[in-house]
């Protein structure tokens, strides 16, 4: 009989959560607000076995910067049930752009982004939207991390 670490099984699927500590979400720079509200897109990461990126990661544009947000997404419930598992930025430059930054997560060695992989690239997706000025990049980052 096989025995079962419950306490393992806890450790591994547990992460630290922090829901806006400081409410600050009404006084979120509305001057950013309509380039939040544009169309964001959608891809799977991985294949089905998690052993390459999925073939939908060509469609990420390559000429461009942008904001990304790596998703858990099991759809026990069609886009409702999904956990935000990681959010990040890169501007456009000769050496580097939206696709590139995110395809770069494949070989990530990072502790987290390992785990990320690991434990749910089944279900991982990512969601980005595509941006032109790096200063709204830039912007962007520097409120939502200092409201």
């Amino acid at each position: 009989m096989e025995l079962l670490d419950m306490c393992c099984k806890m450790r591994t699927h547990t992460l630290p959560f922090l829901l806006n500590p400081d409410g600050e979400w009404d006084t979120f720079d509305s001057d950013y607000q309509h380039i939040l509200d544009n169309d964001w897109r959608e891809v799977k990461f991985l294949n089905e076995t998690g052993d390459r990126l999925s073939d939908a990661i060509r469609t990420i544009p390559n000429d461009t910067g942008g904001i990304y947000t790596f998703i858990i997404k099991p759809n026990v419930i069609s886009d409702v049930h999904l956990y935000i598992a990681y959010i990040g930025r890169v501007q456009s430059t000769t050496t580097q752009n939206l696709r590139k930054r995110i395809r770069e997560y494949f070989r990530d060695t990072r502790p987290l982004v390992v785990l990320m992989r690991e434990m749910w690239g089944k279900y991982l997706y990512v969601r980005y939207l595509p941006l032109t000025d790096n200063d709204q990049i830039k912007g962007l980052e520097e409120h939502s991390c200092n409201p």
